[in-house]
């Protein structure tokens, strides 16, 4: 059996037939599938064919993780298996679409929909809690939405057992997931949704909450905005997360609920109203008005920041590389500085498949799926090809959660996966752009010494200081 074409789908896995990309992890990518014979829908997670023996034995025992847990909310694990040499596995196919679709769709949840999708969450972790079972980061990939109330997940559980230091980096990756999706200003329950948000991403008062304190008031908020839910106040949360709830200390709960309902009403409404309006990242960015249509203007801490609107064009890359490599233009002393720390095995900026790219833009022709002109975002890029472009075009790379900020008002290529700087790894609407950043740790990124880590889906986006001149 010829090997599955995974750039050119359907294609065939096993049983399977792949019809549709629908996500990635760091070394696994996930597909809606038909599984043949008794036309079952199910979503397969493939391993990437290039794995080492290592990973090969760490997605192994991830599946096994999820096979021996059941958890709220989550699809069901099948089965893994290995066809041409290829890892994968088996899940449920859940009902309605996750929420990496409802993005690039440009559409937002309600705020019933986000306090579901926050209780379920919450029943599922604290019922991991419970079994003492290590459970990951959901991602927009993981998390399906069916109708107002629906949600389910792909299993985010991990080999290990729980730990408490999971619990923030479990709220920061939700939190993050959610921001691109928020109710925008108007909706009822808009600015509660967006307070509650704050909090599960920054804490409460100084201090970190729990996923109890979470679940009460995401289901206290369903019951402001739906009176007929008053009867069920917490309905559809295991005995365990209920008693949880109750045995929480009175007092913080009633001081917790009514200073939300104060933030809700007073004068912090604005700021959660800018935060939820512009997709502002955890850290709290706030957008100013752009200029034109060049650039949107973010706040980075003190200073101003410019991030470029759109990625960088077929065209631009184009003519940095025309120039870069012209000796005259950019002599080696320049070169050298522009390149520092750069491995010698990256100092090739070629782009994947560049010429193939050129001819499609020159000629208006599809190239992977897409129709290209010169104006359409370079893709192919490893993050040494940004990091010195950035450089090059007198800017730099921005930070994840600055470019998440900027999303919104940028009109960018919404699947375009770019490269970025961060410190944190929750923020996940530019996954792939946090090749460099630790999955499950935060703390200082990795960088690779090889032009290896190339796709066509990633791409690259430039900030300036306020005061720079336009390039």
């Amino acid at each position: 059996m010829a090997k599955p074409d995974f750039q050119n789908l359907p294609t065939r896995l096993g049983v399977y037939s792949l019809t549709r990309h629908i996500g990635q992890n760091a070394n696994t990518a996930l597909y809606l599938a038909t599984q043949s014979h008794v036309e079952r829908g199910v979503i397969v997670e493939v391993l990437n064919p290039e794995s080492s023996q290592e990973e090969v034995e760490h997605f192994l025992n991830t599946v096994r993780a999820r096979v021996a847990v059941h958890l709220p909310h989550v699809c069901q694990v099948f089965e893994s298996m290995v066809s041409d040499e290829i890892w994968y596995l088996t899940l449920e196919r859940p009902e309605g679409r996750n929420l990496t679709k409802i993005i690039h769709e440009k559409r937002s949840l309600s705020s019933l929909q986000v306090c579901a999708v926050i209780s379920a969450a919450a029943e599922l972790y604290l019922n991991a809690q419970e079994q003492g079972v290590a459970a990951g980061l959901l991602s927009t990939d993981y998390i399906f939405m069916n109708g107002e109330q629906g949600v389910s997940f792909l299993s985010p559980v991990i080999p290990g057992v729980h730990s408490q230091e999971l619990i923030p980096l479990q709220m920061d990756a939700l939190a993050a997931a959610l921001y691109p999706v928020l109710p925008q200003g108007g909706v009822p329950g808009q600015s509660r949704v967006a307070t509650l948000m704050d909090w599960m991403a920054n804490g409460y008062e100084g201090q970190r909450l729990d996923w109890s304190s979470i679940a009460e008031t995401a289901n206290t908020i369903r019951e402001q905005l739906t009176p007929q839910l008053r009867r069920e106040h917490v309905r559809g949360l295991s005995g365990m997360t209920r008693g949880a709830i109750v045995r929480q200390n009175l007092r913080t709960r009633r001081k917790f609920i009514r200073n939300m309902w104060y933030a809700g009403a007073g004068a912090v409404v604005c700021l959660i109203t800018g935060i939820a309006g512009c997709l502002c990242a955890p850290d709290n960015v706030p957008l100013l008005p752009p200029n034109d249509g060049s650039f949107i203007h973010c706040r980075a801490g003190n200073a101003t920041v410019r991030v470029a609107a759109q990625p960088v064009t077929i065209r631009e890359y184009k003519e940095f590389l025309s120039t870069f490599n012209d000796r005259d233009k950019t002599p080696r002393e320049r070169k050298n500085q522009l390149r520092k720390g750069v491995p010698q095995a990256c100092l090739n900026h070629t782009p994947l498949e560049w010429e193939q790219q050129l001819r499609a833009a020159r000629e208006g022709k599809e190239f992977h799926g897409v129709v290209l002109t010169e104006d359409s975002p370079v893709r192919g890029l490893c993050y040494w090809d940004a990091l010195v472009y950035a450089r090059y075009s007198g800017g730099a790379l921005p930070e994840a959660e600055l470019l998440q900020a900027a999303h919104k008002e940028c009109t960018g290529t919404a699947d375009l996966y770019e490269w970025t700087t961060g410190k944190r790894s929750a923020s996940t609407l530019f996954t792939e752009g946090f090749i460099l950043l630790n999955p499950v740790k935060i703390g200082a990124p990795t960088i690779e010494g090889s032009r290896d880590n190339r796709s066509l889906r990633y791409g690259v986006r430039v900030v300036f200081p306020s005061d720079s001149s336009e390039k």
